[in-house]
């Protein structure tokens, strides 16, 4: 940086292979930015000093080549608009392709692309700290300007920001940003989406009740239009967690990054993302071949994928493959990993996507920035940090040598001269020299002893290192070293602070040290060898040169050191004098200096004031002042009378201690006797600082009295406290004693968390305004300086501090230091004035307020008396109410002052000599009450006449906004979309605009009145003959009335004798005359009526008529007398037409003022009327279709399913299913009808899928035949929506206020309807945000039951449509077939040997046993040792000697006698040889099918007896009826 720049910047040669590489929309837009030349170098800090400095206004930006500067200036100021690219020429004039009706000229992404890359790392460090204060996402990928160039990873900028957390189990936690390790997520789109991914990244950092505008997106202003440079660029924010639960979005602190552009075309940044991420979140709009490749590669390559399927409508075919992928991809992710965004709901989307991220977070693995750009290399990928940047970081790394081993041990054996020699030192000389006739001989034994020691002193090995490197030639490597060194002393500083944390008490005193302390000890080195040369320190003559480089560069010079209490003079004074060897000869400068104290945050104020950057108060404590020189811009010198403005600020002013409040006061004395302003910055109201900050404010200023140079002080103040106001008081009483300037306290609103680097938001409007209006206070101050004194060149400036040292050294000041009496009993004084004057202000404003009705009550009173109250005579009652009122308070106000002193015992001696100057402050306070009382009262009385008037207005816009809304909120239900702020504001100001109103006057024009008379005068001359006169309206009120002159007679009428009467006679005439005017200009006036051509007419005519009856008498008036008093008379009747027409503006701008605040409350009301309303009826509908739906279903349907079953028990066949034995019997008997023996031999095989199917065609025969059942379904569906209804009404009358919450109403809703039968409702929805919302009950009772009412509707019509079909569940059947199965299978148990099924009816039995056992080789039983079919029955086997071996047995032959061994739950009769029962049935079917079984299962056939050859079928069906003693 170089103060030596007059001038911008030269922008450099046109660079033409730039030009020809990249496109024409991208050339078009670097064109439009002013940034189409390549600079000679990126931009630097000292651009930000000519953006900031001259400006007062956010004023919007001409053209698209401002917008640069626009951005950086909103941005120091942390305005939340500073992404904004609105500026007043059209775009189309540079040929883009862009929105001819946005105001934006392009996307504000591209507005923050090109500035990355036109800015060096240094700027980009400020730009990153500050977009991450204000919540804006920063870039961390560059994409290049031509795709065959590389992109760049930016690390530097994020390698000196600092970010705070905090966790529920331990303390807050501070880190580097760049370093910190946390998990990394990442968001990327694949094809076109219907909904915006960082629209639903904004919900999901933002959580339910937070709005967050973290990334640009289409829903913002510019958003929208095309991105011509920011394509592939990646962003990334911070979610740190605050410790809070209800307020966390995330159990920890995430790294999310956003791509923007589409992913496919990202190789590079896919790869890059892919390995750093733990979670990838795809926003996937197309299924397709390349798509599904893309996938799987990401897959493989990342930890975790979210799928957010956002694909929209295609062609069929394409349609069914992209369903397949689909399904395979939901196959392949983990459960609840493949959202669905179909539906465009992003709220809805986020709500999902934080849930499922919510469960990945504390599990993920976790990474860092540095770590991500370490793989940069292997993916060709640069880096910023280039080979420079290492040179320059290595010699951080030999100054910091030792470090780790303590800070206390380093700055004892590197930093020496800041221990406690050089401050024992200082503060000895300043005994010394304050008692200069009795200095002890001890003092000076001491002195001399400390000076030794410090002459012993050695240059240490880091500051050898430290100078070197500040030495180098190389700026950008020194710039680089100065950058490292804050960066590692930061890192360094907060570990310590982290690890003390977890020490006990005496470990937590371990001291900070910073980049500060280095500058401050090669300051110490100089005033070490200036007070004694040797061999060692011969080279530090060039120190001073060195520190007038780094002040040149934008580094602070130390001008006080705040530890030691002293002004480093020698050092300072060459440092200075190397300064003004450089300077321009006979430069100028002003001086201006900011009291800082603890917490005050100056080094923030002054870089959003001026674009500087200072030392920051915080973690390392820093006390002292500091300066630096600020050049100004070539147009502003002439304006300030000066090149220059040096700026001063001082940090840590405190008096804990009583030497601390001298040092503090000894401080803030020198400084404020430096400058030409002096702003006094407090910080927020702390009970314990407050009244020491004050003190030393007032000392300063009591000790400054009396100094040479005079400064001007001014306050600003970080919050709405007392302290800023009682210290206005105070400088109104102290210095010149004359009336307070209102502007002169600026309140400075900041939050706690406003600071150095933290990644907190602070996007505040409110707080850029509040510095705006500071700046533009300051800087008419000191244009007022230079109307009213000389600027000062930097050689007097040297001589005035010295001089002023030794005045503040020898305590040669008004009062002594660490005196406080004084300043206690005037800041006394004026916090009781200030409370009595705020509480005068509350008792006035609650008067006002209620005003209505007591305008009311007069107009009502004097109509009683048969009196008309007009506005002027209602205003004149109610001021004179008012003033009366302060009046009063004045004088108890001057009276509670001296109680006060009384009271609290403080000598009134003390503060004598500001008596004058405190009842001036009184004075002034009632004349500036009565001012604002009068024009609050002016608008109270037009507003409550606007009331009356717009009440019956109101009524009908209520009614109109009424039908509006609701037509609104059908056409959102119908289209099921979204109505944006803006259409919704659009709908009211066409509502509003359509109201008759005869509120809206004309607008008034400021009309030229006195210009206007001139013409009216001229061509009245004129027509009287009298042309080309000098013609000028007088000043009735500086010439006391218009006096007849010699000069206006004529020639003629000059005789002396006549001269005093004919002067008396047209005086006469004269006065008469003006009355005539003044009494029909007063009757203009009375009426209100505004100024007209065709009064003026009038008034001449007047005039004329009076000049006739002048010529009347014996003397003749010139013609000058005629042009003199038409200019007096109109200029007289000018002033009062101009207060009326001033009158009718001020009317105008309160009348509109109301119509605003009315017409924006309304248009409020009337939005969120429609978003709680929209809200309300998408909740009924959702309530409706998830959870009232499926609960009419289930009771419709599932009690039809019971009613089918009950008809199908009382049907003609259904005896047979009326028990397990019948069943079994007639599925026997069947199948020996039929005599199939496909339906034996699966009957044998597969008993239970034979019998299912025997119960399905049953239950479809019975249903194809079924009639008629509609009925019942029809009476159960109104049983089921009667029953809603009585619960919604319940609800309703339960529901006693206003207003009802949807989420407790609806659960009302529910739990009645449970509470009326076996009725399950779903209401798990009910959990989600759109249910979470608060509305007039009736409102959304009202949805509620349309919905219903629509629900029930759809129902009927469906059942309508299908009236010939009886539609019933697609499952309905099988539930049927599982209900009669259920009834006949029995209880399921099989032979072991025979597989013929158990028959016992009841549940309960524990033996089992079978009607009819058959014969075993039906299910494929051999003889032993052959493939002989076995012929034998499991009854016949048990009565025999034959044996059994299965894999039950374990391989043994068991005799079948002795079953029960193995199978203890069965129970198998054996067979009676002279009753053959129930096994004819199966000697039936096996003599019948002996062979085709023996062919099926690949046997021989069984031989069998011949007797069963002579069985027959009706034998067969006989013996199964007594088997199963069924009587036919």
């Amino acid at each position: 940086m170089s103060l030596h720049r007059k001038t911008a910047p030269d922008p450099g040669p046109l660079t033409t292979e730039i030009v020809s590489e990249i496109d024409r929309d991208k050339h078009i837009l670097l064109h439009m930015l002013d940034l189409h030349r390549e600079k000679v170098a990126p931009l630097d800090l000292t651009t930000m000093q000519y953006v900031s400095t001259t400006s007062t206004e956010d004023y919007l930006p001409k053209d698209p080549t401002e917008l640069f500067n626009a951005f950086l200036r909103r941005l120091w100021l942390c305005n939340p608009q500073a992404r904004s690219t609105c500026c007043k020429v059209p775009v189309g004039v540079y040929g883009l392709d862009m929105d001819e009706n946005s105001q934006c000229a392009i996307n504000p992404l591209d507005l923050v692309t090109v500035i990355y890359m036109t800015t060096n790392s240094f700027l980009q460090q400020e730009i990153t700290q500050r977009m991450l204060q204000c919540n804006f996402a920063v870039p961390l990928y560059l994409p290049p300007i031509h795709p065959e160039k590389k992109g760049t990873i930016l690390l530097c900028p994020f390698r000196g920001i600092l970010g705070q957390w905090k966790s529920p189990s331990e303390a807050p936690i501070m880190k580097n940003m760049a370093d910190s390790r946390m998990p990394f997520l990442s968001a990327v789109r694949l094809g076109s989406c219907n909904i915006s991914k960082s629209r639903v990244l904004n919900h999901v950092l933002g959580g339910p009740h937070e709005q967050n505008d973290c990334f640009v997106n289409c829903g913002m202003e510019g958003g929208q239009l095309p991105r011509v440079l920011s394509d592939g660029l990646v962003e990334v924010c911070w979610n740190l967690h605050s410790g809070d639960h209800h307020n966390n979005i995330f159990s920890r602190p995430v790294l999310v990054a956003n791509l923007r552009g589409d992913a496919a075309n990202c190789e590079k940044q896919m790869s890059l993302l892919c390995y750093t991420s733990a979670v990838l979140i795809v926003f996937c709009g197309c299924f397709g071949v390349k798509e599904r490749d893309l996938l799987a590669s990401w897959r493989d390559n990342t930890s975790h994928m979210i799928i957010i399927d956002c694909s929209t409508s295609v062609e069929d075919g394409q349609e069914n493959q992209n369903e397949k992928m689909k399904q395979r991809l939901m196959k392949e992710l983990p459960d609840g990993t493949m959202l669905n965004g179909c539906e465009g709901d992003e709220k809805e989307i986020a709500e999902n996507l934080r849930d499922v991220l919510d469960r990945f977070i504390p599990y993920l693995h976790t990474t860092n920035l540095v770590g991500t750009a370490g793989m940069a290399n292997d993916l060709n990928i640069d880096v910023d940090e280039d080979e420079l940047c290492r040179m320059a970081f290595s010699e951080v790394e030999e100054v910091l040598s030792g470090i780790e081993d303590g800070v206390a041990s380093y700055l004892e054996n590197q930093l020496p001269l800041q221990g406690t020699v050089w401050k024992q030192l200082c503060q000895l000389e300043k005994e010394e020299a304050r008692h200069q006739q009795h200095t002890s001989q001890s003092l000076t034994g001491e002195k001399d002893n400390l000076i030794k020691q410090l002459l012993d002193y050695k240059l240490t090995t880091a500051m050898t290192a430290f100078t070197a490197a500040l030495c180098s030639f190389d700026t950008t490597k020194r710039a680089f070293f100065l950058s490292w060194m804050r960066v590692k002393l930061e890192v360094m500083q907060l570990d310590n602070l982290s690890h003390q944390r977890e020490a006990d008490e005496e470990q937590m005193q371990e001291p900070c040290i910073g980049l500060e302390h280095f500058l401050r000890e090669m300051g110490l080195i100089y005033e070490r060898y200036f007070r004694g040369p040797n061999s060692d320190l011969y080279d530090m003559f060039r120190l001073p040169y060195l520190g007038a480089e780094l002040l040149f560069y934008g580094v602070p010079l130390e001008l006080y050191d705040g530890d030691a209490s002293v002004f480093p003079m020698n050092w300072v004074y060459s440092t200075l004098y190397e300064v003004h060897k450089q300077l321009p000869k006979f430069s100028r400068m002003r001086v201006l200096t900011i009291l800082g104290f603890h917490n005050s945050k100056n080094a923030e104020i002054l870089s959003a004031l001026f674009g500087v950057n200072f030392p920051k108060w915080g973690r390392r404590h820093i006390k002292g002042a500091y300066m630096l020189l600020l050049s100004l811009p070539d147009n502003f010198r002439m304006e300030m009378d000066c090149e220059f403005i040096l700026l001063i600020s001082t940090e840590g002013l405190n008096a804990q201690t009583e030497r601390s409040l001298v040092h503090a006061s000894e401080l803030a004395t020198f400084v404020s006797g430096l400058s030409d302003i002096t702003l006094i910055n407090l910080p927020d109201e702390d009970q314990n600082e407050s009244r020491s900050n004050l003190q030393i404010a007032v000392n300063a200023i009591l000790c400054s009295r009396n100094l040479e140079r005079k400064t001007t002080f001014q306050v600003a103040s970080e919050g709405a406290g007392m302290d800023g106001k009682i210290m206005s008081c105070v400088i109104d009483l102290l210095t010149t004693g004359q009336l307070p300037i209102e502007s002169q306290r600026e309140k400075n609103p900041s939050s706690e968390t406003r600071g150095s680097s933290t990644v907190t938001s602070q996007n505040d409007q409110i707080y850029s305004d509040a510095i705006l209006r500071l700046k533009k206070r300051l800087l008419t101050m000191f244009h007022e300086k230079a109307t009213n004194g000389q600027p000062t060149c930097l050689g007097a400036f040297m001589e005035h501090m010295l001089s002023l040292w030794e005045s503040v050294k020898n305590g040669n000041v008004a009062i002594k230091f660490g005196e406080t009496a004084t300043a206690d009993a005037i800041i006394g004084l004026c916090r009781k004035l200030v409370q009595e004057e705020k509480q005068l202000n509350d008792q006035l404003d609650l008067w006002v307020e209620a005003l209505d009705n007591h305008i009311t009550e007069l107009k009502e009173s004097a109509s009683q008396n048969g009196e008309h109250m007009d506005s002027d005579r209602l205003l004149r009652i109610l001021r004179d109410e008012a003033a009366t009122q302060i009046n009063t308070d004045r004088d108890h106000i001057k009276a509670s002052l001296w109680d006060y002193l009384r009271q609290e015992d403080i000598d009134i001696g003390l503060v004598e000599n500001y008596k004058v100057s405190l009842h001036k402050k009184v004075d002034h306070i009632q004349e500036q009450m009565i001012y604002d009382v009068a024009q609050k009262l002016e608008s109270a009385t037009i507003c409550h006449d606007m009331r009356v008037k717009m009440h019956a207005l109101l009524t009908s816009l209520e009614a109109t906004l009424e039908v509006r809304l609701r037509s609104l909120l059908q056409t959102c239900k119908k289209n099921n979309c979204v109505i944006e702020d803006k259409e919704l504001e659009c709908e009211f100001v066409s509502v509003w605009e359509n109201i008759p109103s005869n509120m809206n006057d004309p607008p008034l024009e400021t009309q030229e009145i006195l210009t206007r008379m001139v013409e009216q005068v001229k061509k009245n001359l004129s027509d009287r003959g009298l042309k080309k006169q000098n013609i000028r309206l007088r000043d009735a009120n500086q010439l006391n009335g218009f006096k007849v002159k010699t000069a206006h007679f004529a020639l003629s009428s000059k005789m002396k004798k006549t001269m005093k009467y004919n002067k008396d006679v047209a005086q006469r005439s004269t006065n008469k005359l003006i009355e005539d005017c003044d009494r029909r200009v007063s009757d203009k006036v009375c009426h209100k009526e505004g100024y007209s051509d065709s009064y003026m007419r009038e008034l001449l005519a007047i005039v004329d008529k009076g000049l006739e009856l002048l010529k009347g008498e014996p003397f003749v008036m010139s013609p000058k007398f005629e042009v003199d008093i038409k200019g007096y008379i109109c200029g007289k009747a000018a002033e009062s037409f101009q207060e009326v027409q001033e009158s009718f503006i001020r009317k105008g701008e309160i009348k509109e003022r109301f119509l605003n605040e009315t017409r924006e409350r309304h248009m409020l009301s009337f939005i969120n009327q429609f978003r709680k309303r929209d809200q309300c009826q998408k909740a009924a509908r959702s309530f409706t279709n998830q959870c009232l739906k499926p609960t009419v279903e289930d009771f419709v349907y599932n009690s039809l399913e019971r009613q089918i079953f009950t008809d199908m028990l009382k049907s003609k066949n259904a005896q047979l299913y009326s028990s397990p034995k019948k069943f079994h019997y007639s599925l026997l008997k069947e199948m020996l009808i039929k005599d199939s023996f496909d339906n034996f031999h699966e009957y044998l095989q597969s008993h239970e899928s034979f019998c299912r199917k025997r119960v399905e065609n049953f239950i479809r025969v019975h249903l194809s035949g079924t009639v008629m059942i509609e009925d019942f379904r029809d009476q159960r569906m109104h049983q089921i929506f009667d029953w809603v209804k009585r619960c919604i009404n319940q609800a309703s009358e339960s529901s006693s206020r206003a207003q009802s919450n949807v989420r407790q109403l609806l659960e009302k809703v529910c739990a009645s309807l449970e509470s009326l039968g076996k009725i399950t409702v779903p209401t798990q929805i009910l959990k989600k945000p759109l249910f979470d919302v608060s509305m007039h009950h009736e409102h959304f009772l009202a949805n509620l039951e349309e919905s219903v009412y629509e629900l029930s509707s759809s129902i009927a019509q469906e059942f309508m449509e299908n009236e010939d079909v009886i539609e019933v569940p697609d499952d309905l059947p099988d539930k049927l077939q599982n209900m009669l199965y259920e009834r006949v299978k029995g209880c399921d148990k099989h032979c072991p040997f025979c597989k013929a099924p158990c028959d016992l009816e009841s549940t309960e039995h524990q033996v089992h046993e079978a009607v009819v056992h058959r014969p075993k080789g039906l299910v494929c039983y051999t003889n032993a040792n052959s493939t002989t079919l076995s012929h034998n029955t499991c009854s016949a086997d048990i009565a025999g000697q034959n044996q059994f071996q299965n894999r039950d047995t374990a391989g043994r032959s068991l005799p079948f006698k002795e079953y029960q061994s193995i199978y203890p739950d069965w129970k198998i009769y054996p067979e009676d040889p002279r009753n053959n029962g129930a096994a004819v049935y199966w000697r039936y079917v096996f003599m019948r099918y002996n062979s085709r079984f023996a062919q099926k299962y690949q046997c021989t056939p069984a031989k069998l007896p011949e007797a069963w050859g002579n069985i027959t079928q009706r034998e067969a069906l006989q013996s199964l009826r007594e088997a199963f003693q069924i009587t036919e």
